[in-house]
């Protein structure tokens, strides 16, 4: 008589259990998003089993990552419930609720990709008692879909097995303790189902990772689309920012005299082109009551639309659209401007980040100030720069 510990039952009811979980998710889903019933209800009734968002995901990670979730369910489950019953001496009833606990276990177990990929995407965390935050209350609502739904897959189980006749006889519904033939004594089946689980385990981990990163691309995507960010390709969101230095390094300090964002204010033109050439100026505006001095070049830093430093080499010199006199002291005047010029010829930007932001300061050493500006200048680019010289405020 087949035992009840290998009963081909079980995969019926890890088939069970597997599609539960499913349904779980998107009844979830579904009513959260769409229906009339409040939240908190829903999820004791139907928890979220697999986090609602995944059924707003990029195809085909909409389809793959609940069927690997699905999957880690059906193989966990498996492998517990013919683990727990080989070892179970005693009742139906004790075997009944030994099954409902291997689904809390199955749920807890389940959940461990999508925690450990959260923590993954949003590590490092700014203090190390944060490490579990991401992952919220996601393994507790899976272990309570075990405790409320547990019970379905179990009573199939145990329906589909069989009482033995001489248990009948005796008038109990106690079955004979089976024979400790079970993945603990079978060394190679416990380690095939050791394996099996970790292996399901690790390929849902990555299909999780996968999906979810899909995802991100695709909501940063849709996100600059909105921002009307349509110049050069977008950041990767899963790259952290590493905006400009506020102030260039290493830079000497400047004589007494020179201007200061104390009486000087640093502005910026009006973009022009020309066929494949581009060119932008910068105005410095001396606002104070006495003349102040500028020598040199300005300092200059760019940024992508995530605010990440783009490297580009700022070559001091003329370009196609702009002439460069050198570096050599200007006096402007109170109420006067000087102006320096940015030349560039035209970069593609079809698989780059493009420039979002343009940081300046009237020359290294000064806190630089910054605009919004879209320019297709790009990493591994070279921009020139002119001298400060005098101009009108129109130039």
């Amino acid at each position: 008589m087949t035992r009840p510990g290998h009963s081909p039952f079980f995969w019926i009811s890890a088939l069970i259990a597997a599609a539960w979980w499913v349904v779980c998710a998107g009844a979830f889903g579904y009513l959260t998003w769409f229906g009339p019933v409040p939240t908190a209800f829903v999820k004791h009734l139907l928890p979220e089993t697999i986090p609602r968002s995944v059924w707003f995901w990029p195809a085909p990670w909409i389809v793959l990552v609940p069927l690997a979730s699905a999957a880690v369910v059906f193989v966990v489950y498996l492998v517990l419930a013919r683990l727990i019953v080989d070892r179970t001496d005693g009742s139906r009833v004790a075997r009944f609720l030994a099954l409902w606990f291997v689904a809390v276990l199955t749920g807890f177990l389940a959940t461990l990709p999508w925690v450990i990929s959260a923590i993954i995407s949003a590590f490092p965390p700014s203090r190390a008692a944060f490490v579990l935050d991401p992952a919220g209350d996601a393994m507790l609502l899976s272990g309570y879909w075990g405790i409320a739904w547990g019970w379905l897959p179990a009573l199939l189980a145990l329906r589909r097995v069989r009482e033995p006749a001489a248990a009948r006889e005796q008038g109990t519904d106690a079955v004979p303790a089976p024979v400790a033939t079970g993945p603990f004594r079978r060394h190679p089946l416990a380690v095939l189902s050791t394996v099996a689980v970790v292996v399901v385990l690790v390929a849902s981990g990555l299909v999780v990772g996968l999906g979810s990163r899909a995802e991100r691309l695709v909501s940063a995507a849709e996100n600059a689309l909105a921002d009307g960010n349509t110049l050069g390709a977008v950041p990767d969101p899963d790259v952290p920012v590493t905006p400009p230095p506020t102030v260039a390094p290493d830079a000497a300090a400047a004589p007494a005299g020179w201007c200061t964002p104390e009486d000087t204010a640093v502005l910026l033109g009006d973009p022009d082109a020309a066929t494949g050439h581009r060119t932008v100026s910068i105005q410095a505006m001396n606002f104070s009551d006495l003349p102040c001095t500028l020598n040199g070049y300005p300092d200059l830093a760019f940024a992508d639309q995530a605010g990440s430093a783009i490297d580009v080499t700022l070559v001091h010199g003329g370009s196609f659209m702009t002439t460069d006199d050198g570096a050599q002291p200007i006096e402007v005047p109170a109420g006067g401007f000087a102006v320096t010029r940015l030349g560039w010829d035209a970069m593609a930007t079809a698989d780059v980040p493009a420039t979002y932001t343009l940081f300046s300061a009237l020359y290294p050493g000064l806190d630089r100030g910054s605009w919004p500006i879209t320019l297709d200048i790009v990493a591994g680019g070279k921009v020139s720069v002119t001298a400060w010289s005098l101009s009108g405020a129109t130039d």
